[in-house]
């Protein structure tokens, strides 16, 4: 596992992210069909060196925006400090990169999620009756999650963290649940497997498409 020691979302940023799947693409390689869509967009950046273009609409810029402050809070709530790495890379994985919300010491992390109104809600209620794991975050956010245990094997728990601001007059703007390696290995173990097909599947596209 290497840190890298880079601006997120800087030109640095994006050009080792290059080809590379992140954690919050990784969804992408759960289902065949996904892995297919996924594939191609991936081996089109790395034959072209460019990457496709993200739109980031108002929502996205909103959670962009709280990041910081979300970081801050937690730090301040649990007597910790929360350390900003750019990206981590793993050798054992090298199409796939990692751009952590935060390291906390040598064993945690953290993932921060500021959704709209309505999906804080939702994200909220599941961390309240969810049982454990992931059962208490959505199933679109889980792939993500499990990305940071596949890339950091030596961490224990990623804390995912929600905010929304439109809710703190009641008090209830903030939310965490930590997630624990040893409550998911199993799930863990699928993601490299899933991983695993997706690189197999990389390297014989890429040589097909190269072939002359």
């Amino acid at each position: 596992m290497k840190k890298h020691s880079l601006e997120q979302r800087s030109a640095e940023w994006h050009k080792l992210r290059l080809g590379k799947l992140g954690g919050s693409e990784c969804i992408g390689i759960t289902t065949p069909a996904r892995m297919k869509t996924t594939l191609n967009k991936k081996l089109a950046e790395i034959i072209t060196g460019v990457a496709e273009e993200v739109f980031v609409n108002e929502a996205m810029q909103y959670g962009i925006d709280w990041e910081n402050f979300v970081a801050d809070r937690y730090s301040s709530k649990n007597f910790v400090n929360v350390e900003s790495v750019g990206a981590i890379t793993n050798d054992d994985y090298p199409l796939a990169i990692l751009s952590p919300d935060g390291l906390v010491g040598e064993l945690g992390a953290i993932e921060i999620k500021c959704p709209q109104p309505k999906g804080f809600v939702e994200m909220s209620l599941l961390m309240i009756n969810g049982k454990k794991g992931l059962d208490k975050i959505i199933v679109s956010h889980r792939p993500q999650i499990l990305w940071y245990f596949m890339m950091m094997p030596n961490i224990d728990y990623v804390d995912y963290v929600i905010y929304n601001d439109g809710f703190t007059k009641f008090k209830v703007d903030y939310r965490a649940v930590r997630i624990s390696r040893t409550d998911i290995i199993k799930d863990i173990m699928k993601m490299i497997a899933s991983y695993k097909v997706y690189e197999a599947n990389y390297k014989e596209k890429l040589n097909q498409i190269l072939a002359i």
